[in-house]
């Protein structure tokens, strides 16, 4: 059974089999950024998609269908890639969304279309179907449920739940990404219990300074104690939102057992779990490779014009660094869960700037390695379950017994 634990797997045994010699890199998510453009003008927009200047200068350098697939695509593929993310500004603004899509699905991988919903009619929502062969899943924005998502969505919410509806409808899968603030602190729960309720997937995504997040960041940003008040337990409290965020308390010995020892480096993946840097790839509209959505603009990798999108990442130092969590440093490096969970690598580099730094918003504070969370019991359960939802999506296979 997926939820029973090897007795024979010690702490010291999981600690070693994650800081022991790497394995080959395997990303399971990309996330491509294919424009800057937009038909909405969200404040906050992290691809700085109201910055009418860059969205002109970005737009003649975006990549073209056949850089996509040759340089981004292919290459993903050769690095365990399962499905991509195609983002923005507003995917489906370009001529070829549906031709990149029929890419995705002829080379194996899924694709979650983000949108503002804008363009989502029910011709349009049943064109990504077929171009996906039935497995696409639409991937939406919803900040909280209220009149107040506008302010920092640029979108009515209605319009936004009555896209999920035709979803179901239509047989899609569907998605909402709920980005965290200053902003939704009291509302957060509310807005994923609507999501559980009706059996919606969701991730959460921290609010950063990336394009125009800049100019609210100090205004917007969450703290420590919005973490540990607002956010966090409800994070703990459900199982079908990704288990990627932080602080996330699983016990090392837990993960390797049911995972087989299965890392990037030494980022513990099937399934992925914690930071989201060393799980996902990401491009942006002009090439540039980074590790992370929030971290594009801001750390690169190279650019695929140069080289392939699998050739960069194998030969960064970027991504040998910061899939390298035995190298965090303060509490991160000191911590339990310093593999399992990793901290935010966004939050260390947009709070301090040193991407390997610590956690600024982690409320744990553990003295060393012995330092075991009041949550260890309750994350431990939780992701048990959560691996028979991993399955179904494609992000995780029991391990052969054998090997």
């Amino acid at each position: 059974m997926v939820d029973k634990i090897s007795g024979n797997l010690t702490r010291k045994n999981a600690e070693a089999a994650q800081s022991g010699p790497a394995t080959p890199y395997s990303f399971s998510m990309l996330y491509f950024e294919a424009t800057r453009r937009c038909n909405l003008s969200c404040a906050m927009c992290m691809t700085g998609s109201n910055d009418k200047q860059r969205v002109r200068e970005s737009k003649p350098k975006e990549l073209t269908a056949d850089e996509i697939y040759h340089r981004v695509l292919v290459p993903a593929k050769k690095l365990n890639t399962v499905a991509v993310v195609w983002s923005g500004g507003e995917f489906l603004v370009r001529r070829d969304a549906f031709e990149l899509l029929r890419m995705a699905t002829d080379l194996g991988m899924r694709s979650n279309v983000c949108s503002n919903c804008k363009k989502l009619n029910r011709k349009v929502l049943e064109r990504i179907r077929d171009a996906t062969d039935g497995r696409g899943t639409i991937a939406v924005g919803i900040n909280a449920l209220d009149d107040s998502n506008r302010e920092t969505r640029d979108a009515e919410v209605d319009r936004t739940l009555e896209v999920l509806e035709s979803c179901k409808e239509l047989g899609l899968s569907r998605h909402v990404i709920v980005t965290l603030g200053k902003f939704n602190t009291d509302t957060f729960d509310k807005t994923v219990q609507y999501l559980v309720d009706n059996d919606i997937s969701y991730n959460r995504a921290p609010f950063v300074p990336r394009g125009s997040g800049h100019g609210c960041w100090e205004a917007a940003r969450f703290t420590r104690e919005d973490l540990q008040d607002h956010f966090h337990p409800v994070l703990r409290a459900h199982v079908n939102g990704y288990v990627s965020y932080t602080p996330y308390f699983l016990a090392p010995e837990v993960h390797a057992s049911i995972s087989g020892g299965a890392r990037s480096n030494t980022v513990p993946r099937n399934p992925s779990i914690g930071c989201w840097c060393g799980h996902w790839l990401t491009v942006n509209a002009e090439g540039d490779v980074s590790v992370c959505p929030v971290l594009v603009d801001s750390l690169s990798a190279g650019n695929v014009r140069d080289a392939p999108l699998d050739q960069l990442v194998n030969d960064s130092e970027l991504f040998a660094t910061i899939t390298d969590r035995s190298k965090l440093k303060g509490k991160c490096g000191r911590c339990r869960y310093q593999y399992t969970c990793g901290g935010c690598r966004a939050m260390a580099l947009y709070h301090n700037g040193d991407y390997m730094g610590e956690d600024p918003t982690c409320f744990f504070e553990p003295k060393d390695k012995t330092t075991v969370s009041e949550f260890e019991e309750e994350t431990n359960r939780r992701f048990k379950q959560y691996t028979l939802i991993a399955a179904c999506s494609g992000l995780y296979r029991r391990p052969d017994p054998k090997r």
